[in-house]
């Protein structure tokens, strides 16, 4: 919305200036309706401007929180890099002390010595006397030094196929130019190594995207389970399992659906005219305030059953209608409550709410 300037009003007219006087007013009163519009105008884009700004600074906010997030991932990432750059390969039966760094022969993961030892268990092996370097407990670098033989090409280390770098006396190498690395274990170099070159591996961990569920949209295959989960949508799936609550816009499982607890929604009417809204819940309670005639609206459609509890009280000698698409036992409608008395009904459809079966639960319940 473009700022629109406020014209500037006429020369005000003054008692000092008879003979202006009138005609003055009459310019300077005249223009006051366009400029009132005008400063109107001009407090709206003021508002506008303000709820960009708020907006602006709380995208802001979160901006920083998620940038201090990764800064911290980084600098542990950094701390664990560096500490594994300085591994040597587990030996059994050496001497480490607290802080030694080496790498497992099995896994090529670097571990660093928690005491002094004389270690004769594999790091992979020994979580008592050694802790994996890495972030939040997983593995971060798989790195491998060899020193090269005389026109050695294959080396063995740990990765994953396109998830790792070579380097050769520091030089990071081309992969697939400079050398090939697909089944894990072996990477061999295009060009044998001189004796005494110094060729590294490094492995990096990685993930599947296809194994991660974005934030719109998305499908499980499986069973959802957990203590508590929302949803402001749809939740599909062939089965559900939950120890808290889950709570949807709608739901669809095709599977079973076993639960603790099965609470239903409860929602109060009121006036002559009531709206059974099957949308809105599953029990429904009304005191009359004379003469009702009820509506059944939102069922579901054709092929899925609906039914719920409508509890009455009379607030007096009321009568009670039906919709026409009620059916009762015996064809007959049962009596409305006496005054302050309570009556509990149930009805239930399948076909959209084209046929209604109505039960008189509890009459003149007390």
């Amino acid at each position: 919305m473009a700022y629109t300037p406020i014209s500037n009003l006429p020369t005000p007219p003054s008692r000092q200036e008879p003979s202006t006087f009138s005609v003055r007013a009459d310019a300077f009163l005249g223009a006051l309706p366009d400029f009132g519009t005008e400063v109107n105008a001009a407090g709206d884009y003021i508002d506008a401007k303000g709820i960009e700004v708020d907006a602006a600074a709380a995208t802001a906010a979160t901006s920083a929180s998620a940038a201090a997030t990764s800064a911290t991932n980084a600098a542990a990432a950094q701390t664990a890099a560096e500490a594994a750059a300085d591994a040597t390969l587990w030996v059994s039966g050496t001497g480490y002390v607290v802080g030694d760094v080496v790498y497992s022969p099995s896994t090529y993961f670097t571990y660093r010595s928690k005491a002094i030892q004389t270690s004769t268990t594999d790091p992979a092996s020994d979580a008592t006397n050694w802790v994996l370097i890495g972030v939040g407990g997983t593995a971060l670098l798989s790195i491998t030094n060899t020193t090269a033989t005389q026109d050695q090409t294959a080396f063995t280390g740990s990765y994953t196929a396109g998830a790792v770098v070579v380097t050769l006396n520091g030089v990071i190498l081309t992969d697939t130019t400079d050398y090939t690395a697909t089944d894990g274990t072996t990477v061999t170099l295009a060009t044998g190594a001189d004796a005494g070159d110094e060729v590294g591996i490094i492995g990096f961990p990685t993930f599947l995207v296809a194994d991660t569920l974005p934030l719109a949209g998305g499908t499980l295959t499986g069973a959802l389970a957990g203590t508590t989960a929302t949803f402001s949508g749809a939740v599909s799936g062939a089965s559900v399992a939950a120890t808290g609550a889950v709570t949807a816009t709608s739901g669809d499982i095709s599977g079973e659906f076993i639960a603790d607890s099965y609470n239903e929604t409860f929602a109060t009417l009121s006036g002559t005219t009531p709206a059974v809204n099957c949308e809105t819940g599953n029990v429904f309670a009304l005191t009359t305030s004379g003469n009702t005639t009820f509506t059944f609206t939102n069922p579901p459609a054709t092929g899925t059953a609906y039914g719920f509890t409508l509890k009455v009280t009379a607030g007096g000698t009321h009568t009670l209608t039906w919709p026409a698409s009620v059916d009762w036992a015996g064809g007959t409608a049962p009596d409305a409550p006496a005054s302050g008395a309570v009556n509990v009904y149930v009805f239930f459809t399948h076909d959209g709410g084209t046929n209604w079966y109505g039960f008189l639960a509890g009459g003149a319940m007390a």
